[in-house]
């Protein structure tokens, strides 16, 4: 044990002590020693600073200070070591008596992990898992990753075991019944075997958070749940869980209520809806309808949040649901049902977010003055709801994949709070008023996607940051005024007709720029520097000339590079292997020219996976180990993928880079990119000797083109080992021999 003592001019180490002796010993700490049995212990004490600033200190402090100015050196000294010396006793018997985990409660540990000796962890769908339980062991406490002990009783009081790679079997014996004392429990996200609901949960009375999410439970709650009653958070989502929810209704301490992606059906009862301290409930994705009970709700919920997608509500539920008062957040997305919503005014006067994506209005008013997001995504909508000129609150709409048609309204652009309006898959084409309508507009995202606006991209005010406007008909210069902004993370004007040069401010102002499609012309200037943090940069389909900026180098976030489509006329980009998150490289149908190969010049980029290169002027010949430092994406061997994720993903704007892909024979457009997706396309120009035999090296690869080149020599066998390729193309070379056998074990090609 270390102390750290400060002794100042203003108070002595044995006047200090005995304060600290006199309020209290520190937080934690049990006073048991016979010196100090009849001190009771209190909070911890003001620090020094704060006890000395006190306007009326007590006097026997005042009396400590004075008696010690007047004690010698030597009575000083000895007054210290006595005060050492005491506190040197103090804790070295508060530690001792420091409470240390129960052995019973130790046992029942190790006999809980042994009951579950196979852990089955799958990191690619959920990246972190744990293998907590591996580990424990008797000999050591610390070992107990996932379990706290009461400092004061030694008993387990919570067991986080959620993604702990546990596979097997829960029996109704099992120890962890018998872990009386918790308070805590998460068993979420591992792979046990299907089975019914254990009602022994009932037994472990104490909890107040209880996770089972995703754990494979069947058959309904057992009634044993009723007995929990100190609960204030259930989560039971992604089970296969039936009938009634009246075990629940005993909880009434219950707060948090997660019960989405199961097969409940029929009515949402009342009862639910007003338990007395119940503020977030989720039942998304159930078999949920109407129920005539609901629509006598009282208004004593206390509910603030609700999720009911995916179920069978119709319209009526709205009139309902609008008398929860306390209602901040409700979430009725993705009705299976022929009724639409038709409320012409309702409550909800607390109402904050609303979301009817997928559910089909007919007419809508949601009466809530403290409208902060709406989402009316895909619902049949053909003309602008007039109830959102009076939300002065409201900060996001998204009102896209509808039936609008006509001009943007002036009121809409003009609500004082409106920061995100997402307008895209409709049929609108222009915007009321002056094309300066936009510059005083509160907007930092517009989203003009696919519809049908035509002429000048309005003038946009300095605090848009994200523009998405692909898919229209625009038309004239890109503006200079998008260099009034500070930071463009997103700007997609693909597929318009914008002509002239692009603005050089945009190089060094923008994270993913989409200019593809569009008749844009002029080179690419040198001015990207260390500041840049660009990863997305598009100009396929142009008519861009010149060179490709050899500062992109210092572009290290840069992760598609796309200029198919274009004049550049320049050598093979060598130099582009630096970046170290490159993922995709596209020079297709451009002017490039020379080796691919150069001795001072190896090739190893680090994370590519779809290069393109066709349809230049390419020559020379490759060595055998031209692809032996590829990328390690191309090389490795792909995990099979339990769920599809795309470049891109996990941005709220919904932008995805895509590209043009040959696939077998066919020009196609990959609209998202895989994030797995892997392609070597060399076709089309003068490249010779033999196909290097390294490409078997390989093993991620999905697309080879090398067609319309001049390799000659063998097929090597060595092929066999692309057991992932499906599309492959040597046609219009100057091959020879036979087709190697081995290429026979490649199922995917077809």
């Amino acid at each position: 044990v270390f102390f750290q003592v400060r002794i100042t001019h203003e108070a002595s180490f044995y006047s200090l002590s005995r304060s600290w002796l006199r309020n209290g010993a520190h937080e934690g700490i049990q006073v048991r020693h016979h010196f100090v049995e009849t001190l009771k212990p209190l909070p911890k004490p003001l620090p020094l600073d704060l006890m000395e600033a006190s306007e009326e200190p007590p006097d026997e402090d005042k009396e400590d200070e004075e008696s010690v100015k007047e004690l010698s050196e030597k009575d000083l000294l000895k007054r210290h070591i006595e005060t050492l010396r005491f506190l040197s006793l103090f804790f070295v018997n508060s530690l001792v008596s420091l409470p240390f985990p129960r052995p019973d409660q130790i046992e029942l540990l190790m006999a809980f992990k042994n009951e579950f000796p196979i852990l089955k962890c799958d990191f690619k769908e959920l990246p972190n898992s744990e293998q907590k339980t591996k580990y424990w062991t008797s000999k050591d406490v610390k070992s107990f990753d996932g379990v706290v002990f009461d400092n004061e009783t030694g008993v387990v009081t919570k067991l986080d075991l959620g993604g702990a790679c546990l596979s097997g079997s829960l029996s109704a014996n099992s120890s962890l019944f018998r872990l009386h004392h918790l308070r805590y429990l998460d068993l979420s996200l591992n792979y046990f075997e299907s089975f019914s609901f254990l009602p022994e949960l009932g037994n472990l009375t104490n909890l107040e958070v209880l996770r089972l999410s995703y754990m494979r439970l069947a058959g309904e709650i057992p009634s044993s749940f009723s007995s929990l009653n100190r609960l204030t958070e259930l989560r039971l989502a992604g089970n296969k869980l039936i009938g009634s929810f009246s075990p629940l209704f005993n909880l009434s301490k219950l707060s948090s209520l997660n019960l989405d992606d199961n097969l409940f059906s029929g009515e949402v009862p009342c009862s639910l809806l007003t338990m007395p301290f119940l503020s977030s409930l989720h039942l998304s994705q159930n078999h949920l309808i109407d129920s005539l009970e609901t629509m006598n709700c009282s208004s004593s919920s206390k509910l603030e949040e609700l999720y009911l997608s995916y179920n069978r509500l119709s319209g009526r539920i709205l009139e309902p649901l609008s008398k929860l008062t306390n209602l901040k957040f409700l979430d009725l997305s993705f009705q299976n049902t022929t009724d639409p919503i038709n409320c012409v005014s309702m409550g909800f006067k607390s109402l904050e977010i609303l979301v009817l994506t997928g559910t089909s209005i007919s007419k809508l008013n949601t009466g809530s003055p403290n409208l902060d997001m709406l989402y009316l995504d895909n619902c049949s909508i053909n003309e602008f709801p007039t109830f959102i000129k009076n939300l002065k609150k409201l900060g996001t709409l998204r009102i896209a994949n509808n039936r609008l048609k006509g001009k943007v309204p002036k009121w809409l652009l003009a609500l004082p709070s409106l920061r995100g309006l997402f307008l895209s898959h409709n049929s609108l084409d222009g915007v009321e008023g002056s094309p300066k309508m936009l510059l005083n507009s509160s907007l930092a995202v517009l989203d003009l996607r696919s519809n049908a606006f035509k002429g000048s991209l309005p003038l946009i005010s300095p605090g848009l940051c994200v523009v998405l406007a692909s898919n229209n008909s625009f038309t004239g210069d890109i503006p200079l005024s998008l260099c009034n902004q500070s930071y463009i993370p997103i700007l997609d004007l693909s597929h318009n007709n914008f002509s002239g040069s692009i603005p050089r401010c945009l190089f060094t102002m923008v994270k993913d720029m989409d200019l593809r499609n569009n008749n844009l012309t002029g080179t690419l200037p040198e001015i990207f520097d260390k500041t840049c943090s660009m990863t997305t940069l598009d100009f396929s389909h142009n008519q861009i000339t010149g060179k490709l900026p050899r500062s992109l180098t210092n572009c290290v976030d840069l992760k598609v590079l796309n200029m198919e489509g274009n004049r550049i006329a320049d050598t093979f980009p060598f130099w582009l292997k630096d970046l170290p998150n490159l993922k995709v490289m596209v020079l297709r149908s451009n002017k490039f020219h020379g080796p691919i190969y150069s001795p001072q010049h190896p090739l190893s980029f680090p994370h590519l996976q779809i290069v393109d290169i066709s349809r230049n002027k390419f020559t020379g010949r490759l060595p055998h180990d031209y692809f032996v430092n590829w990328s390690t994406t191309l090389i490795t061997t792909p995990q099979e993928e339990t769920e599809l994720y795309y470049m891109g993903e996990g941005t709220m704007y919904d932008y995805y880079p895509s590209m043009y892909l040959r696939n077998k024979g066919i020009n196609m457009e990959l609209e998202k990119i895989l994030d797995t997706y892997t392609a070597i396309d060399f076709s089309e120009n003068k490249l010779g000797g033999q196909i290097p035999e390294s490409i078997s090296l390989l093993k991620s690869l999905i697309v080879l083109d090398l067609s319309s080149n001049d390799f000659s020599g063998h097929i090597p066998s060595s092929w066999a080992n692309l057991t992932n390729l499906e599309s492959l193309d040597l046609s219009r070379n100057q091959l020879s021999g036979k087709i190697p056998q081995e290429l026979a074990t490649l199922s995917f090609l077809e």
